[in-house]
């Protein structure tokens, strides 16, 4: 087990505490030194400007080690950190400030990078009264100073004269200044020093930003109240446009069908029309053409000619009777195309005959399905059934069959 050079406390690290950085420019690690000691430190290639302040990780540490309500300190190892975001100061006054930890006791930062120390002065400015922060040069020598500082029982006072006073000026100044710049604390009372002291002017012109922040802020305010009514305004006016294109296009949709609805009654009343037309035509046609046969059978003619004109008579009439049967007009070779087909497969009904003519003819299965009044699939199905009711083999090609019975016709 890896022990602490300087405490000789066992060092405990698990693998959920580690934070990545979404851009993968650098990870902070926590250790656990002993009981109550946190050790941070961060991995990069080069010294980065952390994005995002580690509460969230902090805490889940103190969870696992269940340190919840109990004393800890934390060493943080600064040796790769150039600065920090304005996000994550936020999140560090929010965690000292706004919300004090009253657990923590003590942090120690070391190895700090030059450009850095003016950041950690910023957040020593801000500490609570029952947290020490300390600067040292490296671990050891953080160590050493954090164990010193948990074997005292209350903090050394501050001198109150003096550089002991000015020192405690330029702290509240710096924390004063901190609290607006980085948890945008803008009303908080700045005690100010008496107008003779050489700080005063500092701490005027502190209360002057101040001010001048909050007014700006205000105003801020005032304008984004102003762009959120007049958005407001603009969304209930698209939202009652959108509301009446809506109801425009139900009203359209409903229109339409009604017209469609309307249309198709006229169609189905136009299409009886021509059903009954066509029957009233097939009757009398077909009453002309035995009126027809009757007659050349009473002709003095030679009987060779009257048997031609005979047959000629009975193709007609087998063209009429297909005719009806299919609903489709028929040349007289479709119409015993038909003939043969149905004394070869007496099984198909009319609307399969049909279907096979319209195969025959070289019509497609969207021209067949849409002749017919069903869907595509629909007549996918009845072509595969009359497939199997013809008896033909998986191989072979209707069409190519009825094509073939057509030329027997012929």
């Amino acid at each position: 087990m890896e022990r602490c050079p300087v405490s000789g406390a066992p060092v405990t690290s698990r693998p959920q505490w580690v934070y990545h950085n979404p851009g993968g420019k650098y990870s902070t690690c926590i250790h656990r030194i002993g009981k109550n000691i946190l050790y941070l430190y961060v991995t990069a290639e080069n010294p980065v400007i952390l994005d995002r302040f580690e509460g969230d990780l902090v805490a889940a540490v103190v969870r696992d080690s269940g340190l919840d309500g109990k004393t800890f300190s934390v060493i943080w190892n600064l040796d790769r950190v150039k600065g920090l975001s304005h996000s994550y100061k936020e999140g560090i006054g929010s965690f000292l400030y706004l919300h004090p930890q009253p657990s923590l006791r003590c942090v120690a930062f070391h190895n700090m990078r030059p450009e850095f120390i003016h950041t950690a002065e910023c957040i020593r400015s801000i500490i609570p009264s029952t947290m020490t922060l300390l600067f040292a040069s490296g671990y050891d020598d953080a160590m050493k100073s954090l164990l010193d500082c948990l074997s005292e029982t209350a903090p050394s006072p501050e001198k109150t004269t003096g550089e002991g006073e000015y020192r405690k000026l330029r702290n509240e100044f710096l924390g004063a200044a901190t609290r607006i710049g980085w948890i945008n604390m803008l009303h908080e009372n700045i005690a100010l020093p008496s107008p003779a002291h050489d700080l005063f002017p500092f701490f005027s012109g502190l209360v002057l930003l101040q001010k001048d922040l909050a007014e700006q802020q205000a105003l801020n305010s005032a304008e984004k109240d102003r762009l959120l009514g007049q958005c407001s305004k603009e969304i209930e006016s698209i939202n009652a446009q959108l509301s009446f294109s809506e109801k425009a296009m139900k009203q359209l949709l409903q229109d339409r069908a009604r017209d469609k609805t309307e249309l198709a009654h006229v169609l189905s009343e136009r299409k009886q029309e021509c059903r009954q037309f066509s029957c009233a035509h097939s009757r009398d046609h077909g009453m002309a053409l035995k009126q027809l046969c009757n007659g050349i059978h009473d002709l003095d003619i030679d009987r060779q000619r009257k048997k031609d004109l005979l047959k000629i008579c009975n193709l007609l009439l087998e063209t009429e009777r297909n005719e009806q049967k299919i609903d489709l007009p028929l040349t007289t070779t479709d119409s015993a195309f038909l003939t043969r087909l149905q004394e070869k497969h007496p099984n198909l009904n009319r609307r399969e005959l049909k279907i096979c003519l319209l195969i025959k003819l070289s019509y497609s299965n969207e021209d067949i399905a849409e002749t017919s009044g069903i869907s595509r699939r629909g007549m996918e199905s009845i072509r595969y059934r009359m497939h199997k009711k013809i008896g033909l083999q998986k191989n072979q090609s209707l069409k190519n069959y009825l094509a073939q019975l057509s030329t027997t016709t012929g």
